[in-house]
Protein backbone atom coordinates (compact mmCIF):
# COMPACT_ATOMS: atom_id res chain seq x y z
CA UNK A 1 0.00 0.00 0.00
CA UNK A 2 2.94 2.52 0.43
CA UNK A 3 3.99 2.03 -3.01
CA UNK A 4 0.22 3.13 -4.43
CA UNK A 5 0.38 6.41 -1.52
CA UNK A 6 3.29 7.70 -3.17
CA UNK A 7 2.31 7.31 -6.66
CA UNK A 8 1.56 10.85 -8.10
CA UNK A 9 -0.10 12.10 -10.78
CA UNK A 10 1.52 12.24 -14.19
CA UNK A 11 0.03 13.05 -17.02
CA UNK A 12 2.56 11.17 -19.63
CA UNK A 13 2.75 8.06 -17.03
CA UNK A 14 -1.30 8.05 -16.45
CA UNK A 15 -1.84 8.38 -20.97
CA UNK A 16 0.57 5.20 -21.06
CA UNK A 17 -1.14 3.20 -18.47
CA UNK A 18 -4.83 3.46 -20.68
CA UNK A 19 -3.19 2.56 -23.39
CA UNK A 20 -1.61 -0.64 -21.86
CA UNK A 21 -5.17 -1.65 -20.50
CA UNK A 22 -6.73 -1.91 -23.82
CA UNK A 23 -3.38 -3.15 -25.18
CA UNK A 24 -2.91 -6.39 -22.61
CA UNK A 25 -6.24 -6.72 -21.82
CA UNK A 26 -6.50 -10.37 -23.00
CA UNK A 27 -3.31 -11.02 -20.89
CA UNK A 28 -4.92 -10.62 -17.49
CA UNK A 29 -2.68 -8.32 -16.05
CA UNK A 30 -4.48 -5.42 -16.27
CA UNK A 31 -6.26 -4.62 -12.42
CA UNK A 32 -9.74 -5.70 -12.43
CA UNK A 33 -12.36 -3.09 -10.83
CA UNK A 34 -14.57 -5.36 -7.66
CA UNK A 35 -17.60 -3.31 -6.74
CA UNK A 36 -19.27 -3.28 -3.22
CA UNK A 37 -22.57 -3.04 -4.21
CA UNK A 38 -25.00 -2.11 -0.96
CA UNK A 39 -24.40 1.61 -0.39
CA UNK A 40 -21.26 1.84 -3.19
CA UNK A 41 -23.08 1.63 -6.30
CA UNK A 42 -27.06 1.06 -5.37
CA UNK A 43 -28.27 3.59 -2.52
CA UNK A 44 -29.84 0.61 -0.60
CA UNK A 45 -28.63 2.37 3.00
CA UNK A 46 -31.15 5.26 3.15
CA UNK A 47 -34.15 2.54 2.45
CA UNK A 48 -32.27 -0.09 4.56
CA UNK A 49 -31.92 1.80 7.68
CA UNK A 50 -35.90 2.85 7.33
CA UNK A 51 -36.53 -0.85 7.37
CA UNK A 52 -33.99 -2.33 9.90
CA UNK A 53 -35.67 0.24 12.64
CA UNK A 54 -39.17 -0.33 11.50
CA UNK A 55 -38.17 -3.57 12.90
CA UNK A 56 -36.74 -2.79 16.09
CA UNK A 57 -39.47 -3.74 18.39
CA UNK A 58 -40.62 -6.79 16.94
CA UNK A 59 -36.64 -8.61 17.02
CA UNK A 60 -35.97 -6.34 20.51
CA UNK A 61 -32.86 -5.03 18.99
CA UNK A 62 -32.00 -0.86 19.18
CA UNK A 63 -32.29 1.57 16.54
CA UNK A 64 -29.47 2.43 14.05
CA UNK A 65 -28.86 6.41 14.30
CA UNK A 66 -26.85 7.02 10.89
CA UNK A 67 -25.06 10.40 11.95
CA UNK A 68 -24.39 8.55 15.51
CA UNK A 69 -22.71 5.30 14.56
CA UNK A 70 -21.71 6.37 11.10
CA UNK A 71 -17.93 5.62 12.64
CA UNK A 72 -18.79 2.39 13.93
CA UNK A 73 -16.99 -1.12 12.48
CA UNK A 74 -19.56 -3.83 11.36
CA UNK A 75 -18.93 -6.14 14.88
CA UNK A 76 -18.93 -2.44 16.61
CA UNK A 77 -22.63 -1.98 15.03
CA UNK A 78 -24.21 -5.13 16.21
CA UNK A 79 -22.82 -4.56 19.40
CA UNK A 80 -24.44 -1.08 19.93
CA UNK A 81 -27.74 -2.60 18.05
CA UNK A 82 -27.88 -5.80 20.78
CA UNK A 83 -28.44 -8.74 18.16
CA UNK A 84 -27.02 -11.95 19.39
CA UNK A 85 -24.88 -13.19 16.57
CA UNK A 86 -26.59 -16.26 16.25
CA UNK A 87 -29.51 -14.28 14.76
CA UNK A 88 -27.39 -12.36 12.22
CA UNK A 89 -28.06 -14.89 8.92
CA UNK A 90 -31.64 -14.71 9.38
CA UNK A 91 -31.84 -10.75 10.30
CA UNK A 92 -29.73 -10.56 6.94
CA UNK A 93 -32.27 -13.13 5.05
CA UNK A 94 -35.29 -11.00 6.43
CA UNK A 95 -33.29 -7.55 5.67
CA UNK A 96 -32.99 -9.17 1.55
CA UNK A 97 -36.58 -10.03 1.36
CA UNK A 98 -37.53 -6.85 2.76
CA UNK A 99 -35.44 -5.01 -0.09
CA UNK A 100 -36.59 -7.34 -2.62
CA UNK A 101 -40.12 -6.65 -2.08
CA UNK A 102 -39.19 -2.51 -2.41
CA UNK A 103 -36.38 -3.16 -5.37
CA UNK A 104 -38.39 -0.33 -7.36
CA UNK A 105 -37.51 2.22 -4.81
CA UNK A 106 -33.57 1.58 -4.75
CA UNK A 107 -31.73 4.03 -7.11
CA UNK A 108 -28.28 4.23 -8.37
CA UNK A 109 -26.00 6.83 -6.61
CA UNK A 110 -25.24 9.96 -7.88
CA UNK A 111 -22.36 9.47 -10.47
CA UNK A 112 -22.27 5.96 -10.65
CA UNK A 113 -23.52 5.06 -13.79
CA UNK A 114 -20.38 7.88 -15.89
CA UNK A 115 -18.21 6.32 -13.38
CA UNK A 116 -19.22 2.95 -15.10
CA UNK A 117 -18.80 4.07 -18.04
CA UNK A 118 -15.63 5.81 -17.74
CA UNK A 119 -14.06 2.48 -15.97
CA UNK A 120 -15.38 -0.11 -19.37
CA UNK A 121 -14.75 2.29 -21.65
CA UNK A 122 -10.99 2.39 -20.58
CA UNK A 123 -11.11 -0.81 -20.56
CA UNK A 124 -11.43 -1.91 -17.20
CA UNK A 125 -13.22 -5.50 -16.60
CA UNK A 126 -15.68 -5.11 -13.94
CA UNK A 127 -17.60 -7.03 -10.94
CA UNK A 128 -19.28 -6.67 -7.69
CA UNK A 129 -18.81 -8.79 -4.53
CA UNK A 130 -21.71 -8.02 -1.80
CA UNK A 131 -24.02 -9.29 1.02
CA UNK A 132 -26.79 -8.80 -0.94
CA UNK A 133 -28.80 -11.76 -3.01
CA UNK A 134 -28.22 -12.56 -6.86
CA UNK A 135 -32.16 -11.86 -7.40
CA UNK A 136 -32.03 -8.14 -5.99
CA UNK A 137 -28.24 -7.11 -7.85
CA UNK A 138 -29.53 -8.69 -10.84
CA UNK A 139 -33.08 -6.98 -10.65
CA UNK A 140 -30.94 -3.65 -10.12
CA UNK A 141 -28.65 -3.57 -13.05
CA UNK A 142 -30.82 -5.17 -15.15
CA UNK A 143 -33.64 -2.12 -14.39
CA UNK A 144 -30.50 0.51 -15.06
CA UNK A 145 -29.40 -0.98 -18.00
CA UNK A 146 -25.80 -2.56 -16.42
CA UNK A 147 -25.97 -6.01 -16.19
CA UNK A 148 -23.54 -6.22 -19.22
CA UNK A 149 -21.07 -4.09 -17.68
CA UNK A 150 -20.39 -7.02 -15.21
CA UNK A 151 -18.25 -10.17 -15.62
CA UNK A 152 -17.79 -11.27 -12.45
CA UNK A 153 -20.73 -11.25 -9.82
CA UNK A 154 -20.54 -13.14 -6.43
CA UNK A 155 -23.60 -12.74 -3.82
CA UNK A 156 -24.99 -13.43 -0.02
CA UNK A 157 -21.23 -12.66 1.05
CA UNK A 158 -22.31 -14.13 5.36
CA UNK A 159 -21.59 -9.97 7.19
CA UNK A 160 -18.46 -11.20 8.74
CA UNK A 161 -16.92 -13.17 5.88
CA UNK A 162 -15.60 -10.76 3.23
CA UNK A 163 -12.07 -11.36 4.10
CA UNK A 164 -12.29 -15.21 2.77
CA UNK A 165 -14.74 -14.05 -0.13
CA UNK A 166 -12.01 -11.41 -0.73
CA UNK A 167 -9.60 -14.26 -0.88
CA UNK A 168 -11.63 -16.89 -2.86
CA UNK A 169 -12.23 -14.08 -5.75
CA UNK A 170 -8.31 -13.37 -5.66
CA UNK A 171 -8.06 -17.01 -6.22
CA UNK A 172 -10.85 -17.32 -8.65
CA UNK A 173 -9.98 -14.46 -10.59
CA UNK A 174 -6.17 -15.13 -10.86
CA UNK A 175 -5.62 -11.66 -11.47
CA UNK A 176 -4.74 -8.27 -9.92
CA UNK A 177 -8.05 -6.38 -8.65
CA UNK A 178 -8.75 -3.18 -6.79
CA UNK A 179 -11.60 -3.20 -4.69
CA UNK A 180 -14.15 -0.38 -3.97
CA UNK A 181 -16.36 -0.24 -1.18
CA UNK A 182 -18.06 1.76 1.56
CA UNK A 183 -17.36 0.07 4.81
CA UNK A 184 -14.56 -0.50 7.65
CA UNK A 185 -15.15 -3.86 7.03
CA UNK A 186 -14.39 -3.67 3.21
CA UNK A 187 -10.98 -1.40 4.46
CA UNK A 188 -9.98 -4.71 7.04
CA UNK A 189 -10.79 -7.73 4.45
CA UNK A 190 -8.36 -6.00 1.73
CA UNK A 191 -5.94 -5.14 3.65
CA UNK A 192 -5.55 -8.60 5.19
CA UNK A 193 -5.06 -9.85 1.80
CA UNK A 194 -3.25 -7.29 0.19
CA UNK A 195 -5.87 -5.93 -1.92
CA UNK A 196 -5.58 -2.29 -2.86
CA UNK A 197 -9.09 -0.77 -1.88
CA UNK A 198 -10.53 2.92 -2.67
CA UNK A 199 -13.59 3.84 -0.10
CA UNK A 200 -15.97 5.52 -0.56
CA UNK A 201 -17.48 8.52 1.34
CA UNK A 202 -21.22 8.05 -0.01
CA UNK A 203 -22.46 5.29 2.10
CA UNK A 204 -22.54 3.80 5.52
CA UNK A 205 -19.56 4.41 7.54
CA UNK A 206 -18.25 8.51 7.42
CA UNK A 207 -15.63 9.87 5.23
CA UNK A 208 -13.65 10.43 8.39
CA UNK A 209 -13.57 6.86 9.98
CA UNK A 210 -12.69 6.03 5.85
CA UNK A 211 -9.51 7.80 5.98
CA UNK A 212 -8.66 7.02 9.21
CA UNK A 213 -8.17 3.55 8.21
CA UNK A 214 -7.32 4.08 4.33
CA UNK A 215 -5.38 7.08 4.41
CA UNK A 216 -5.49 8.75 0.51
CA UNK A 217 -7.99 6.90 -0.78
CA UNK A 218 -10.96 7.47 -0.01
CA UNK A 219 -13.18 9.56 -2.51
CA UNK A 220 -16.22 12.19 -1.99
CA UNK A 221 -17.99 11.64 -5.00
CA UNK A 222 -17.85 9.19 -8.34
CA UNK A 223 -14.97 11.09 -10.63
CA UNK A 224 -13.04 11.21 -7.58
CA UNK A 225 -13.22 7.13 -8.11
CA UNK A 226 -12.11 6.89 -11.04
CA UNK A 227 -8.70 9.05 -10.16
CA UNK A 228 -8.05 6.83 -7.83
CA UNK A 229 -8.73 3.60 -9.43
CA UNK A 230 -5.88 5.14 -12.04
CA UNK A 231 -3.52 6.07 -9.74
CA UNK A 232 -3.65 2.81 -8.05
CA UNK A 233 -3.78 1.10 -11.16
CA UNK A 234 -0.57 2.90 -12.33
CA UNK A 235 1.11 2.04 -9.11
CA UNK A 236 0.28 -2.40 -9.56
CA UNK A 237 1.49 -1.75 -13.35
CA UNK A 238 4.35 -0.40 -12.31
CA UNK A 239 5.05 -3.44 -9.94
CA UNK A 240 5.17 -6.08 -12.43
Amino acid sequence: MDIILKIDYNKKLYTKFLQDIKKHDNLNINPMIIFDFDGTIADTISLGLVLINSYSEKFKYNKIDREKNSGLSAFELIKEMGIPLRKLPYLAWFLRKLLKERASEIQMNPGIREMLDSLKTSGYKLGILTSNSFENVSEFLKRNGIESYFSYIRTKVPLFKKKKAIKKAKHQLKREFIYVGDELRDIEACHKNNIPIVSVSWGFNSAESLQKNNPGLVASNAEEVVRLINQVGIAILTKK
